[in-house]
Protein backbone atom coordinates (compact mmCIF):
# COMPACT_ATOMS: atom_id res chain seq x y z
CA UNK A 1 0.00 0.00 0.00
CA UNK A 2 1.62 3.33 -0.95
CA UNK A 3 1.82 6.00 1.23
CA UNK A 4 -0.59 8.03 -0.03
CA UNK A 5 -3.05 4.99 0.10
CA UNK A 6 -2.38 4.56 3.35
CA UNK A 7 -3.22 8.26 4.54
CA UNK A 8 -7.14 7.96 2.78
CA UNK A 9 -7.51 4.86 4.64
CA UNK A 10 -6.79 6.51 7.69
CA UNK A 11 -8.64 9.73 7.15
CA UNK A 12 -11.54 7.43 6.12
CA UNK A 13 -11.17 5.10 9.28
CA UNK A 14 -10.74 8.06 11.30
CA UNK A 15 -13.81 9.44 9.91
CA UNK A 16 -15.94 6.55 10.62
CA UNK A 17 -14.95 5.69 13.97
CA UNK A 18 -15.75 9.72 14.81
CA UNK A 19 -19.48 9.48 12.95
CA UNK A 20 -20.41 6.48 15.15
CA UNK A 21 -18.79 8.52 18.27
CA UNK A 22 -21.21 10.92 17.72
CA UNK A 23 -24.03 8.82 17.59
CA UNK A 24 -23.52 6.98 20.54
CA UNK A 25 -24.82 8.19 23.96
CA UNK A 26 -22.23 6.51 26.15
CA UNK A 27 -19.35 8.76 24.10
CA UNK A 28 -21.00 12.05 25.29
CA UNK A 29 -21.14 10.81 28.64
CA UNK A 30 -17.47 9.88 28.78
CA UNK A 31 -16.71 12.89 26.91
CA UNK A 32 -18.61 15.31 29.50
CA UNK A 33 -17.65 13.32 32.58
CA UNK A 34 -14.19 13.60 31.13
CA UNK A 35 -14.95 17.08 30.70
CA UNK A 36 -16.31 17.52 34.41
CA UNK A 37 -13.07 15.54 36.03
CA UNK A 38 -10.61 18.08 34.53
CA UNK A 39 -12.37 21.23 34.70
CA UNK A 40 -15.32 20.78 37.86
CA UNK A 41 -13.17 21.93 40.12
CA UNK A 42 -11.81 24.94 38.45
CA UNK A 43 -13.10 28.23 39.22
CA UNK A 44 -15.27 29.37 36.68
CA UNK A 45 -13.29 32.80 36.65
CA UNK A 46 -10.21 31.10 35.24
CA UNK A 47 -12.38 29.60 32.43
CA UNK A 48 -13.38 33.06 30.91
CA UNK A 49 -11.70 35.56 29.86
CA UNK A 50 -14.24 38.96 30.92
CA UNK A 51 -12.92 41.62 29.02
CA UNK A 52 -12.29 39.32 26.19
CA UNK A 53 -15.82 38.00 26.44
CA UNK A 54 -17.06 42.13 26.74
CA UNK A 55 -15.29 42.77 23.33
CA UNK A 56 -16.80 40.07 21.13
CA UNK A 57 -20.45 41.20 22.72
CA UNK A 58 -20.20 45.13 22.37
CA UNK A 59 -19.08 44.23 18.81
CA UNK A 60 -21.33 41.99 18.60
CA UNK A 61 -24.32 44.65 19.46
CA UNK A 62 -22.62 47.78 17.48
CA UNK A 63 -22.48 45.74 14.30
CA UNK A 64 -23.63 42.70 13.64
CA UNK A 65 -27.42 41.73 15.90
CA UNK A 66 -30.41 42.12 14.60
CA UNK A 67 -33.51 40.87 15.99
CA UNK A 68 -35.45 42.32 12.55
CA UNK A 69 -33.82 39.38 10.21
CA UNK A 70 -35.69 36.89 12.65
CA UNK A 71 -38.81 39.12 12.83
CA UNK A 72 -40.63 35.89 10.69
CA UNK A 73 -39.70 33.40 13.31
CA UNK A 74 -40.31 35.22 16.46
CA UNK A 75 -43.77 35.67 14.80
CA UNK A 76 -44.01 32.35 14.18
CA UNK A 77 -43.02 31.51 17.69
CA UNK A 78 -45.31 34.83 19.25
CA UNK A 79 -48.79 33.11 17.71
CA UNK A 80 -47.79 29.63 18.12
CA UNK A 81 -47.64 29.91 21.91
CA UNK A 82 -50.11 32.37 22.58
CA UNK A 83 -52.24 30.30 20.96
CA UNK A 84 -51.40 27.35 22.75
CA UNK A 85 -51.66 29.81 25.89
CA UNK A 86 -55.59 31.07 24.51
CA UNK A 87 -55.89 26.81 24.55
CA UNK A 88 -54.67 26.54 28.16
CA UNK A 89 -57.07 25.87 31.40
CA UNK A 90 -54.53 27.07 33.89
CA UNK A 91 -55.88 30.04 36.41
CA UNK A 92 -53.80 33.00 37.58
CA UNK A 93 -53.61 31.27 40.97
CA UNK A 94 -51.75 28.61 39.56
CA UNK A 95 -49.47 31.03 37.65
CA UNK A 96 -48.73 33.00 40.83
CA UNK A 97 -49.23 30.95 44.36
CA UNK A 98 -50.21 32.94 47.12
CA UNK A 99 -46.82 32.38 48.80
CA UNK A 100 -45.19 33.83 45.75
CA UNK A 101 -47.61 36.87 45.71
CA UNK A 102 -47.07 37.59 49.57
CA UNK A 103 -43.29 38.03 48.82
CA UNK A 104 -43.93 40.23 46.20
CA UNK A 105 -45.97 41.97 48.24
CA UNK A 106 -43.64 42.04 51.05
CA UNK A 107 -40.98 43.82 48.37
CA UNK A 108 -43.54 46.13 46.82
CA UNK A 109 -44.82 47.62 50.25
CA UNK A 110 -40.75 48.62 51.12
CA UNK A 111 -41.29 51.07 48.42
CA UNK A 112 -43.06 54.24 49.64
CA UNK A 113 -40.87 56.72 48.06
CA UNK A 114 -41.17 55.71 44.94
CA UNK A 115 -45.26 54.51 45.36
CA UNK A 116 -44.96 58.79 46.65
CA UNK A 117 -43.49 60.04 43.34
CA UNK A 118 -45.35 57.57 41.36
CA UNK A 119 -48.82 59.15 42.60
CA UNK A 120 -47.51 62.55 42.23
CA UNK A 121 -46.64 61.81 38.18
CA UNK A 122 -49.92 60.63 37.72
CA UNK A 123 -52.04 63.28 39.03
CA UNK A 124 -50.01 65.75 37.64
CA UNK A 125 -50.08 64.63 34.00
CA UNK A 126 -52.45 66.42 31.71
CA UNK A 127 -55.20 63.79 30.91
CA UNK A 128 -55.56 63.56 34.70
CA UNK A 129 -56.19 66.97 35.03
CA UNK A 130 -58.17 67.35 31.99
CA UNK A 131 -60.35 64.48 33.23
CA UNK A 132 -60.94 65.83 36.54
CA UNK A 133 -62.07 69.11 35.44
CA UNK A 134 -64.21 67.55 33.20
CA UNK A 135 -65.55 65.51 36.24
CA UNK A 136 -66.25 68.08 38.44
CA UNK A 137 -67.99 70.54 35.56
CA UNK A 138 -70.38 67.22 34.98
CA UNK A 139 -71.01 67.22 38.30
CA UNK A 140 -71.83 70.63 39.12
CA UNK A 141 -74.09 70.84 36.14
CA UNK A 142 -75.74 67.52 37.09
CA UNK A 143 -76.41 69.14 40.57
CA UNK A 144 -77.46 72.32 39.36
CA UNK A 145 -79.78 71.07 36.72
CA UNK A 146 -80.89 67.22 36.80
CA UNK A 147 -81.24 67.90 41.14
CA UNK A 148 -83.09 71.11 40.17
CA UNK A 149 -80.76 73.04 42.79
CA UNK A 150 -81.25 76.39 40.68
CA UNK A 151 -85.59 76.10 41.75
CA UNK A 152 -84.58 76.70 45.63
CA UNK A 153 -82.34 79.84 44.69
CA UNK A 154 -84.41 83.01 45.72
CA UNK A 155 -86.31 84.33 42.25
CA UNK A 156 -85.48 81.31 39.95
CA UNK A 157 -88.54 79.27 41.77
CA UNK A 158 -91.11 82.01 40.23
CA UNK A 159 -89.45 81.87 37.06
CA UNK A 160 -90.11 77.98 36.53
CA UNK A 161 -92.93 77.84 38.10
CA UNK A 162 -93.96 79.95 34.78
CA UNK A 163 -93.19 77.66 32.56
CA UNK A 164 -90.08 78.61 31.79
CA UNK A 165 -87.40 75.99 32.79
CA UNK A 166 -85.52 76.46 29.61
CA UNK A 167 -84.65 79.81 30.41
CA UNK A 168 -82.86 78.58 33.04
CA UNK A 169 -81.06 76.24 31.42
CA UNK A 170 -79.60 78.40 29.02
CA UNK A 171 -78.43 80.56 31.61
CA UNK A 172 -76.42 77.41 32.88
CA UNK A 173 -75.07 76.74 29.44
CA UNK A 174 -73.58 80.32 29.29
CA UNK A 175 -71.88 79.64 32.20
CA UNK A 176 -70.19 76.84 30.95
CA UNK A 177 -67.14 78.70 29.87
CA UNK A 178 -66.94 80.68 33.35
CA UNK A 179 -67.19 77.72 34.99
CA UNK A 180 -64.36 75.36 32.73
CA UNK A 181 -61.83 78.07 33.18
CA UNK A 182 -62.49 78.43 36.81
CA UNK A 183 -61.57 74.90 36.98
CA UNK A 184 -58.56 74.84 34.81
CA UNK A 185 -57.27 77.78 37.26
CA UNK A 186 -57.89 75.98 39.80
CA UNK A 187 -57.17 72.04 38.93
CA UNK A 188 -53.50 71.84 40.44
CA UNK A 189 -54.69 73.26 44.02
CA UNK A 190 -57.76 70.79 43.63
CA UNK A 191 -55.49 67.89 42.43
CA UNK A 192 -52.66 68.25 45.29
CA UNK A 193 -55.40 67.87 47.45
CA UNK A 194 -56.38 64.54 45.52
CA UNK A 195 -51.99 63.88 45.68
CA UNK A 196 -52.16 64.56 49.77
CA UNK A 197 -55.40 62.50 50.38
CA UNK A 198 -53.95 59.69 48.32
CA UNK A 199 -50.60 59.13 49.80
CA UNK A 200 -53.02 58.97 53.19
CA UNK A 201 -55.48 56.78 52.52
CA UNK A 202 -52.56 54.33 50.52
CA UNK A 203 -50.64 52.99 54.16
CA UNK A 204 -49.24 49.57 54.14
CA UNK A 205 -52.05 48.31 55.38
CA UNK A 206 -54.56 50.26 52.98
CA UNK A 207 -52.27 48.56 50.22
CA UNK A 208 -51.60 44.91 51.86
CA UNK A 209 -55.71 44.54 52.13
CA UNK A 210 -56.30 46.03 48.57
CA UNK A 211 -54.04 43.85 47.25
CA UNK A 212 -54.79 40.74 48.69
CA UNK A 213 -58.42 41.27 48.14
CA UNK A 214 -57.55 41.63 44.05
CA UNK A 215 -55.48 38.43 44.15
CA UNK A 216 -58.14 36.82 45.22
CA UNK A 217 -60.33 38.01 43.12
CA UNK A 218 -58.20 37.41 40.01
CA UNK A 219 -56.52 34.01 41.26
CA UNK A 220 -59.20 31.78 39.99
CA UNK A 221 -59.88 33.86 36.15
CA UNK A 222 -57.93 32.30 32.92
CA UNK A 223 -55.20 34.36 31.52
CA UNK A 224 -56.72 32.35 28.03
CA UNK A 225 -59.97 34.01 28.44
CA UNK A 226 -58.20 37.54 27.90
CA UNK A 227 -55.53 36.21 25.82
CA UNK A 228 -58.92 35.14 23.07
CA UNK A 229 -59.86 38.84 22.95
CA UNK A 230 -56.81 40.23 21.63
CA UNK A 231 -57.42 41.56 17.85
CA UNK A 232 -56.07 39.01 14.86
CA UNK A 233 -52.84 41.14 13.94
CA UNK A 234 -51.45 42.33 16.80
CA UNK A 235 -48.89 40.14 17.50
CA UNK A 236 -47.06 40.66 14.16
CA UNK A 237 -47.46 44.48 15.05
CA UNK A 238 -45.79 44.20 18.41
CA UNK A 239 -43.32 42.01 16.87
CA UNK A 240 -42.68 44.29 14.43
CA UNK A 241 -41.96 46.89 16.90
CA UNK A 242 -40.25 45.41 19.38
CA UNK A 243 -37.84 44.10 16.93
CA UNK A 244 -36.96 47.54 15.93
CA UNK A 245 -36.89 49.13 18.77
CA UNK A 246 -34.76 46.38 20.16
CA UNK A 247 -31.96 46.89 16.82
CA UNK A 248 -31.99 50.38 18.56
CA UNK A 249 -31.50 50.27 21.98
CA UNK A 250 -29.14 47.15 21.22
CA UNK A 251 -26.40 49.62 19.62
CA UNK A 252 -26.57 52.68 21.79
CA UNK A 253 -23.60 53.38 24.27
CA UNK A 254 -26.00 53.23 27.66
CA UNK A 255 -26.65 49.84 26.50
CA UNK A 256 -23.76 48.81 25.25
CA UNK A 257 -21.90 49.99 28.55
CA UNK A 258 -24.85 48.19 30.88
CA UNK A 259 -23.95 44.72 29.28
CA UNK A 260 -20.14 45.26 29.49
CA UNK A 261 -20.86 46.22 33.89
CA UNK A 262 -22.83 43.44 33.75
CA UNK A 263 -20.31 40.76 32.20
CA UNK A 264 -17.82 41.76 34.40
CA UNK A 265 -19.66 41.43 37.16
CA UNK A 266 -21.01 38.05 36.75
CA UNK A 267 -17.56 36.60 35.75
CA UNK A 268 -16.97 38.14 38.71
CA UNK A 269 -19.03 36.59 41.10
CA UNK A 270 -18.61 33.13 39.59
CA UNK A 271 -15.10 34.02 39.61
CA UNK A 272 -14.46 31.29 42.28
CA UNK A 273 -17.02 29.18 41.86
CA UNK A 274 -16.73 25.91 40.44
CA UNK A 275 -19.04 24.38 38.40
CA UNK A 276 -20.02 21.27 40.63
CA UNK A 277 -20.88 24.33 43.21
CA UNK A 278 -22.75 26.10 40.59
CA UNK A 279 -24.96 23.06 39.59
CA UNK A 280 -25.53 22.20 43.05
CA UNK A 281 -26.66 25.50 44.05
CA UNK A 282 -29.08 24.90 41.03
CA UNK A 283 -30.55 21.88 42.57
CA UNK A 284 -28.99 19.51 39.76
CA UNK A 285 -26.20 17.20 39.52
CA UNK A 286 -23.82 16.99 36.60
CA UNK A 287 -25.07 13.07 36.17
CA UNK A 288 -28.68 14.59 35.48
CA UNK A 289 -27.15 17.39 33.19
CA UNK A 290 -25.35 13.96 31.30
CA UNK A 291 -28.51 12.27 31.30
CA UNK A 292 -30.34 14.76 29.63
CA UNK A 293 -27.73 15.92 27.36
CA UNK A 294 -26.13 12.95 26.35
CA UNK A 295 -29.02 11.58 24.35
CA UNK A 296 -30.12 15.11 22.54
CA UNK A 297 -26.46 15.22 21.53
CA UNK A 298 -26.36 11.46 20.10
CA UNK A 299 -29.70 12.45 18.20
CA UNK A 300 -28.62 15.45 16.72
CA UNK A 301 -25.26 14.05 15.43
CA UNK A 302 -27.73 11.15 13.75
CA UNK A 303 -29.93 13.80 12.13
CA UNK A 304 -26.89 15.71 11.22
CA UNK A 305 -25.35 12.65 9.50
CA UNK A 306 -28.55 11.54 7.75
CA UNK A 307 -28.88 15.12 6.12
CA UNK A 308 -25.56 14.60 4.74
CA UNK A 309 -23.59 17.61 6.95
CA UNK A 310 -21.56 16.17 9.57
CA UNK A 311 -19.92 13.82 7.32
CA UNK A 312 -18.19 16.31 4.68
CA UNK A 313 -17.45 18.70 7.84
CA UNK A 314 -15.58 16.01 9.57
CA UNK A 315 -13.59 15.14 6.19
CA UNK A 316 -12.71 19.05 6.05
CA UNK A 317 -11.22 18.89 9.72
CA UNK A 318 -9.48 15.39 9.35
CA UNK A 319 -7.88 16.46 5.66
CA UNK A 320 -6.35 19.54 7.55
CA UNK A 321 -4.01 17.01 9.11
CA UNK A 322 -4.10 14.29 7.22
CA UNK A 323 -3.30 16.36 4.07
CA UNK A 324 -0.48 18.04 5.44
CA UNK A 325 3.45 17.85 5.16
CA UNK A 326 3.58 16.30 9.21
CA UNK A 327 1.58 13.63 8.36
CA UNK A 328 2.53 12.38 4.94
CA UNK A 329 6.93 12.49 6.88
CA UNK A 330 5.66 10.32 9.58
CA UNK A 331 3.62 7.98 6.90
CA UNK A 332 7.33 7.88 4.50
CA UNK A 333 9.31 7.79 7.45
CA UNK A 334 7.27 4.59 9.21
Amino acid sequence: MSSAQLISALRDAHQAHLCAQLQNEEHWQALMAQASGSLGAVPLGKLVDSDALTTVVDQWLQQALSAQGLQGVVSDVSKAVWEAAEKDPATVGQLLSEDHFEAILEQVLKLQTLREKAVHAAMNHPLVSEMVSEMLYTGIKNFLLEENALAKLPGVSSVMKMGRKSMVGKAMGGMEESIRDYLRKNIRVTLKTGEQWLNKQLTNERIEQLARDGYQRVAPLKPADYLKLVPAGTIDEVVSQSCAIGDETARLDYTRQLVSVGIHAAVQSLSDMPLQTLLEGMKISEEQVREITAPALARGATVLIEQGVLEPFIQWVLDDFYQSEACKKIIDNG
